[in-house]
């Protein structure tokens, strides 16, 4: 799933200067990683996931002289047979004769009741389609849009195959249910990453003018808070599921906009300590000057007047941060 940006974003995709992340990466999706986390479980799994699927070895070579040509709507011989697991050629004939055994006895196939032999057991769970190993179950194969292999997250389906083998799961039923069960989350996951991307480009178109600017200060602070855009993103689907997407894609974005925005602030007037960000006494100073020098230079009186402008956008963001502190200032009285 590519990222996408809002319309008006102006931000390209990926790491930004030295690998950190950008405002490209909270307008855009969460990527391929999502199809990636399909599946996935709390905890570890890597274990019980081993040998699932196309990870679990290479066919035996006797299956390549099978046909893999389906018969109406059947499966072909081939698929049928890794279906039921079976490894050698012994399997399928010992699973054969005792399907032929069921048919002589009546046609019908024996439920196991209690005390049944072992022998009964194997006999019902081959006769239902219950695989000989794990091998027998199939995990699907994902590709993303350009119809590249997306690697499945088997974490939680690592655990559940064996314990399906275990309670005697058929493989078609087993093989369906998973499908439909990753489909089920690549649905989700793509209309949670079109909600975020919708939510973001709202948010840009809100911007107007100041849009390229408050960008750039998302930027800063992504860069100096030394965040991936990994990092990023999962901060910003995180703050997306609480809340909700519009409101949580523009709380954080609006949130890295003023941590960028102080630490200009903190560059200019103090030469950069590290504060993200200024006193309101001394925006208040700025402000000061800054209408000292509109009145004898021209110039620059109009261009604090001009929307759009740098000079504009910091006259607003002393504003804000100025009327704040006097807020707190007659509170405190």
């Amino acid at each position: 799933m590519a990222n996408e940006g809002g319309e008006g974003a102006g931000a390209e995709g990926g790491e930004g200067a030295g690998g950190f992340g950008s405002s490209a990466d909270l307008l855009g999706g969460a990527g391929a990683g999502a199809a990636a986390a399909a599946g996935q479980g709390e905890g570890g799994g890597a274990e019980a996931g081993a040998g699932l699927g196309e990870g679990g070895g290479a066919d035996p070579e006797w299956w390549g002289g099978l046909s893999d040509q389906a018969e109406g709507e059947s499966a072909a011989n081939r698929d049928y047979v890794k279906s039921k697991g079976w490894r050698t050629p012994d399997d399928a004939i010992k699973s054969y004769r005792e399907a032929e055994r069921a048919l002589r006895d009546g046609g019908r196939i024996k439920v196991p009741g209690e005390g049944a032999t072992a022998e009964e057991v194997a006999s019902y769970r081959t006769a239902i389609g219950v695989p000989e190993t794990v091998e027998g179950y199939t995990l699907p194969q994902l590709q993303d849009a350009d119809g590249n292999a997306v690697p499945l997250d088997d974490t939680l389906l690592g655990k559940m195959l064996p314990r399906a083998l275990e309670h005697g799961v058929p493989a078609e039923a087993m093989n369906g249910l998973i499908n439909d069960f990753v489909q089920a989350q690549l649905d989700d996951q793509a209309a949670f990453d079109k909600g975020t991307t919708d939510a973001a480009a709202a948010w840009v178109a809100k911007q107007g003018a100041d849009g390229h600017a408050k960008l750039a200060a998302i930027d800063s602070a992504a860069r100096a808070l030394g965040l991936s855009s990994q990092e990023l993103i999962a901060m910003r689907n995180a703050m997306a599921q609480v809340s909700g997407a519009e409101t949580g894609v523009a709380k954080m974005l609006d949130t890295f906009t003023r941590l960028g925005q102080g630490m200009a602030e903190d560059t200019l007037i103090t030469g950069g300590q590290g504060r993200f960000g200024v006193t309101g006494r001394e925006a208040q100073g700025e402000l000061d000057k800054m209408k000292a020098k509109a009145k004898s230079d021209p110039a620059f009186g109009n261009a604090v007047r001009t929307e759009g402008t740098p000079e504009n956008a910091r006259w607003n963001r002393l504003q804000d941060q100025a009327a704040k502190w006097q807020e707190r200032q007659e509170q405190a009285a």
